[in-house]
């Protein structure tokens, strides 16, 4: 299992959504339930409760020696290796209990996720078809399959799956945000907000869900509310303890295409210092490809001038950033509409950018 990644905004993958739904929803009380409980394994079972599960295995395997086709001690063992991210183990041991007790619904759930956090995504898929079919109820494998179908870019199986889970338990903060994802990127606002609200609800310090809040109330034109959830944004980012989080320079908060171009708004955390960015509206062509950085830049050589920002610019070439600064300047800091409108500007090249620059005010 692969740990999730982040970007400027703690932008998740379908993949990476699939293990938050999966491993935050994992109760290690399932592993002692009626279908899956034995006296003998009774110590191993408490060194699992405590997450010791290599302790546990110790035990675990020695017991296998006796018993090779117990499949609820094969299970122990495979779900052992699972919580340890050992795939391959874990997926032998999982074909194990299934082999030796196809009538268990929840050995099909942890196989299909082996398989699908080990890449294999179609095999994962018929596990977690028939986990459901053993168990109507089994509310892990619906969201699965709903990461599944969305991963396909299957999205209408992808949400049924996704709102047949949040039925069995409407609470599920995996399922919310899944749903919250797909409807944003598909452009549907209206439904995205409602599914990050109630994340918000469940998690208000939960940062990706705040930031999807705030680029969705942008992308409808509430600002006002969107500034709100800044403030949260960056209580969050200045008490985490994931350097992913807390290490971030800056936050994502809108996108928008002008022209052929899609630009995505960032905003800096830190707005202090001799040089720093305000704003940062990275540029990307119709192909997806980061051509330019326009930013909203202040420094304390422009404060003696007179002025707090400026507009700057960074452009990609072979990889490579190179910086120019316009001559468009500003006592204060400019408004979001009168900004967008100097994007356009700069994008429809009417503005210059000298490589030693004069700045106007405007």
């Amino acid at each position: 299992m692969k740990r999730f990644l982040s970007r400027a905004r703690a932008t998740y993958s379908v993949k990476i959504i699939a293990i938050i739904i999966f491993c935050l929803s994992i109760s290690v009380g399932e592993i002692f339930s009626q279908d899956t409980t034995r006296p003998e394994y009774e110590k191993a079972d408490q060194l699992i409760e405590n997450q010791d599960y290599k302790s546990a295995l110790k035990i675990l395997l020695e017991y296998e020696k006796k018993k090779p086709e117990d499949d609820i001690l094969l299970f122990k063992i495979g779900f052992s290796y699972f919580r340890l991210e050992e795939d391959k183990k874990a997926l032998s041991y999982f074909e194990k209990a299934i082999k030796s007790n196809s009538k268990v619904s929840k050995y099909y759930d942890y196989y299909g996720a082996s398989l699908y956090f080990s890449g294999n995504i179609d095999e994962a898929e018929k596990q977690f078809l028939k986990c459901v079919e053993l168990d109507p109820k089994a509310q892990k494998a619906m969201s699965m399959l709903g990461a599944v179908y969305a991963e396909k870019r299957q999205s209408s199986k992808a949400k049924s799956y996704f709102l047949k889970a949040l039925e069995i338990d409407p609470d599920d903060l995996r399922a919310n945000y899944s749903l919250g994802g797909l409807y944003f990127n598909e452009g549907d606002l209206i439904k995205a907000q409602k599914y990050f609200e109630i994340c918000y609800k469940l998690d208000p310090e939960n940062y990706a869900t705040v930031s999807y809040l705030i680029e969705n109330l942008y992308r409808q034109g509430k600002i006002e509310e969107g500034e709100k959830y800044k403030k949260n944004l960056i209580q969050i980012k200045n008490s985490s303890k994931d350097p992913r989080i807390s290490n971030l320079r800056y936050f994502r908060f809108d996108s928008f295409p002008i022209k052929d171009f899609m630009i995505v708004a960032q905003e800096g955390f830190t707005k202090t210092g001799d040089l720093y960015y305000y704003y940062v509206f990275s540029v990307f062509d119709k192909n997806g490809k980061h051509v330019k950085n326009i930013n909203v830049e202040s420094s304390v050589v422009l404060k003696e001038h007179g002025f707090k920002y400026i507009i700057g610019m960074d452009t990609i070439e072979e990889g490579n950033p190179k910086h120019s600064t316009s001559n468009i300047a500003y006592p204060e800091l400019p408004s979001y509409s009168e900004l967008k409108s100097v994007l356009t500007e700069i994008l429809e090249g009417k503005v210059n950018f000298p490589s030693s620059s004069s700045p106007n005010s405007k």
